[in-house]
């Protein structure tokens, strides 16, 4: 039978390892048995590398294991609580990353990027009077958050507010001008309206966009 190894307690031992090793610098016995006595807040600190590496790696499973960790012995842990939504929004588990970015907002409501997650969370379950305020909320920490901008413009265009769409799509594209897909869905926007010659002005501006970027 294979044993399952959870990499993040081997990746954090390894750490503890190094931040005390110090504690070698006598061979007692004493020493030996204080290598793994850490306080409460290096322990969350090893914990958070932990994470961040084995995130990278695309090791999702041990990240999540190394921040809830940190939660275990802190459940109001800002840090650890976002980065968990993160990867649960990123892995689709949509119901989960609501759940906590719900909360890591109410505990601090200035990440920007926490309210732009959670926004994409609602969106993608068609929530999008919530999805509007959160994204609403993103651009408010971040005026030059060209992304969240451009998240505001799919919702208001799934609501048929397409002027509204439109002026947000060149609100991100005010920010980040080669964004081939709001060149794109500006098109769509003024396809809606009727407006063929202006989506077809705006279709052929997302190809030369996309060729030059190439």
């Amino acid at each position: 039978m294979e044993v399952q190894v959870d990499t993040s307690d081997v990746r954090f031992f390894v750490k503890a390892l190094v931040l005390n090793a110090k504690r070698f610098m006598d061979k007692s016995v004493d020493a030996y048995n204080k290598l793994l006595q850490l306080s409460p807040e290096d322990a969350q600190v090893i914990r958070s590398s932990v994470g961040e590496t084995l995130e990278k790696k695309g090791d999702f499973d041990g990240a999540l294991n190394s921040y809830k960790k940190i939660l275990a012995s802190n459940p109001n842990n800002v840090d650890a609580l976002f980065k968990i939504g993160k990867i649960y929004t990123n892995m689709g588990l949509l119901s989960e990353a609501k759940e906590v970015l719900k909360k890591t907002v109410v505990l601090d409501r200035q990440i920007a990027e926490a309210f732009y997650l959670l926004g994409s969370a609602h969106f993608a379950t068609d929530e999008n009077t919530e999805a509007l305020e959160a994204f609403t909320k993103a651009v408010e920490l971040n005026p030059g958050y060209a992304d969240a901008y451009y998240k505001i413009g799919l919702v208001c265009d799934a609501r048929a507010e397409y002027d509204q769409a439109i002026e947000a799509y060149k609100k991100a594209l005010s920010f980040k001008p080669n964004m081939v897909k709001v060149f794109q869905s500006i098109g769509l926007a003024y396809e809606s309206k009727g407006m063929r010659d202006e989506a077809v002005k705006w279709l052929k501006k997302s190809i030369e966009t996309s060729e030059k970027t190439a």
